[in-house]
């Protein structure tokens, strides 16, 4: 892992829970010295990636972060354009609705809306990457993505989340396998107990998977039925979501959906 990686693989460890980090718990959630982390921070800093808290020291996420993501989504403009299906299949659902993008250690959500009108809800953090193992929408991601997920998914020891998560390189492919067949991945409590999920991709131009659209529900409101009906919302999102970007269903998904 290059230098360069190494730094700004310090940015993943912020998270909505964990908006401000200082060096010792760098140390403590990396393993690396205190000198070496300090060059790498020192360079964040420098370039806007970072800034700290002037009482206490620890660092959090800088302006450039917001540039960065400003020039994104204006030159590729996808939270637009996965915001108004996300919406609108939340409310039809009634469930937490989100879109994610891939990264090398798993996806990052872009927009989440709860449709929910019932009492128990799924929480959600957008700031968490979503790991590809435990999670429907990392299923979905490694079934109908780039190959070369796959590398990243499983080059380290996977986590165990829950009891019921498959910590097994094999275990996991054969999920992946059976999200290829089915069209569509489900996974049940691997990440979050009580939860469970239903996910599709969504397509760029080059027919490869760009992200994933997901419903999540506690498992009392998960039923055949139910199962079908997020299928289909999902199935209609990710048609109307990919043919704004100029994406296109792969032939065996298009038989596959409803």
């Amino acid at each position: 892992m290059s230098t360069i990686e190494k730094a700004l693989g310090l940015l993943e460890l912020f998270s909505g829970m964990r908006p401000e980090i200082g060096l010792t718990e760098f140390k403590r959630l990396t393993g690396v010295d205190k000198g070496t982390l300090h060059r790498h921070l020192t360079s964040l800093k420098n370039s806007g990636f970072l800034e700290q808290n002037p009482t206490t020291k620890a660092y959090r996420l800088g302006p450039a972060v917001l540039r960065m993501a400003a020039v994104r989504e204006t030159t590729v403009p996808i939270v637009k354009n996965a915001k108004a299906h996300v919406d609108r299949v939340a409310k039809r659902v009634e469930e937490l609705v989100h879109a994610a993008l891939p990264q090398k250690n798993g996806l990052s959500a872009i927009y989440a809306m709860d449709g929910g009108a019932r009492g128990t809800r799924v929480s959600f953090d957008e700031a968490e990457i979503l790991p590809y193992h435990a999670t429907s929408s990392g299923i979905a991601m490694l079934a109908f993505g780039d190959t070369a997920l796959s590398k990243s998914a499983f080059s380290n020891q996977l986590e165990a989340f829950t009891a019921a998560t498959s910590t097994a390189t094999s275990e996991v492919e054969k999920l992946v396998e059976e999200a290829k067949s089915a069209g569509y991945a489900f996974s049940s409590e691997l990440y979050e107990a009580e939860v469970c999920s239903v996910a599709l991709p969504f397509f760029g131009q080059n027919g490869s998977a760009m992200g994933t659209l997901a419903i999540a529900t506690p498992v009392t409101r998960m039923n055949e039925e139910r199962r079908s009906q997020f299928i289909a919302e999902l199935a209609n999102a990710s048609k109307n979501l990919s043919q704004d970007i100029g994406g296109q269903i792969p032939k065996q998904l298009k038989t596959l959906w409803p």
